[in-house]
């Protein structure tokens, strides 16, 4: 039975080189189920010499958060099985808070991450889960988990608080308020996902959204996949108000992924499109390709990956919205899937919305445990978005062993554009560095 998730090679880099979700502690085991605790920590020390708060200077701040989840398998006969998970996280941020002013340095809070039950029939042929979880639609360019966490830098500025808790940076939250989905995957190459989700995320304006998903997944050449979303709910006028347009949205997008048949070359595409809403008419576009290529025969194996993509930014004189909206993209990949660029993605801007982004990334594996990365950033405007920039980022992974991972990162970020000058105050270079261990059980 073919499954969904193909990882290609050349581009698991920072899945391969944190630790694995290693044989978690076994509380209790037998022919009919078990029970299994795992943890999950980070903690992270950054500091900038810019900040985009508009008060000019340095930041210099801490976040951490630790998780743990029970989860729990029972068979009930050859055909049927059920399973359920229930984890708690705590998080916080120290210092002066990020760089972006999404969190002050104050914040630490505890929350229910994942509570959910499921059924499966038939090793996965019918796989219906419902509750607080996580959920990944393709490559995370539309949806990676409810992972934004804010803390109380905005909430001056908004209607109700956005506080989730801080740790803004290592997004250690990812499950969504409620969900229920329904995987379908039969022998042969075509699966599915029927989906609703239901966001408790202030700061996203609480959305629900209904969507169904269907792949083509050969395992030789890579995954073709299509999918159609709408959102039913929204808190219209709540958080910031950013997301008021997305009230009655629709999303459209088609993907596909893989090596195509060639063991080095790693090829990645997708186009989304977005239209309807109750507030505005939404007529915003995305779009991205990607290719790589892995020199296997070459000492440290460098891998060399080239991205363009592009957001649809809102065009002065029309009635219509043509800035697309980014809903739940998040890390899947790894640095730059899907938050482009360390300062930029997650302080300066762009965020998804209304640029264009040029990417090439070099990675080398001198080790099995230790993997060295560069990154260039070009950032364009669409419209009169004006966040253009460019970002240099250089990286490394280093899995300790089973269970720790260290990853330091220093990013020189140069802002061109007249909303984040403005922002930072000057058009200097920015210094941005961060040091940062994970732990997996």
């Amino acid at each position: 039975m073919l499954k969904a998730i193909r990882k290609p090679l050349c581009n698991a880099i920072f899945l391969a080189s944190l630790p694995a979700y290693v044989q978690a502690a076994v509380i209790s085991e037998s022919d009919r189920g078990s029970i299994e605790f795992n943890v999950e920590a980070a903690a992270s020390v950054m500091s900038a010499g810019e900040n985009y708060t508009g008060t000019p200077g340095d930041k210099h701040w801490q976040e951490a958060y630790i998780k743990g989840d029970l989860a729990a398998t029972r068979q009930i006969n050859i055909d049927h099985s059920i399973y359920g998970s229930l984890g708690v996280i705590a998080l916080g941020t120290f210092g002066d808070g990020d760089a972006g002013g999404f969190t002050t340095g104050d914040e630490s809070k505890a929350h229910l991450e994942n509570a959910f039950v499921g059924w499966r029939y038939k090793d996965g042929l019918l796989d219906l889960s419902a509750g607080r979880q996580n959920f990944v639609l393709g490559d995370g360019f539309l949806i990676a988990g409810d992972a934004l966490s804010p803390g109380e830098g905005f909430d001056q500025f908004s209607n109700g608080s956005l506080d989730r808790g801080g740790a803004y940076y290592l997004a250690g939250r990812k499950s969504f308020d409620n969900t229920l989905i329904l995987k379908v995957d039969p022998d042969g190459p075509v699966r599915g996902d029927l989906f609703w989700l239901k966001s408790d995320n202030n700061f996203q304006q609480r959305p629900e959204l209904t969507g169904v998903n269907l792949e083509y997944v050969d395992g030789s050449l890579g995954t073709i996949g299509v999918s159609y979303m709408r959102v039913t709910d929204l808190d219209v006028g709540k958080g910031l108000g950013l997301y008021d347009n997305r009230d009655g949205m629709n999303t459209f997008s088609v993907r596909a992924q893989g090596t195509a048949g060639v063991e080095e070359l790693f090829l990645n595409f997708e186009y989304a499109i977005e239209s309807g809403g109750d507030q505005a008419k939404k007529d915003a576009t995305a779009w991205t390709a990607e290719a790589g290529w892995m020199f296997s025969g070459l000492p440290w194996t460098p891998i060399v990956n080239y991205r363009y993509a592009i957001f649809s930014g809102d065009k002065a004189g029309t009635a219509d919205d043509e800035s697309f909206d980014p809903l739940f993209f998040g890390v899947t990949r790894g640095f730059g899937t899907w938050f482009q660029g360390e300062v930029a993605a997650n302080y300066a801007g762009p965020f998804n919305s209304g640029n264009n982004v040029n990417r090439l990334d070099i990675t080398l594996l001198p080790q099995e445990n230790i993997a060295l990365g560069v990154q260039y950033w070009k950032f364009g405007k669409e419209e009169n978005n004006d966040f253009e920039a460019k970002e240099l980022d250089l990286y490394a992974f280093w899995g300790i062993n089973d269970n720790f991972s260290v990853i330091p990162l220093i990013g020189v970020y140069e802002p061109e554009g007249t909303v984040n000058t403005g922002l930072q105050g000057n058009d200097d270079k920015n210094i941005y560095m961060q040091a940062m261990v994970m732990f997996n059980y």
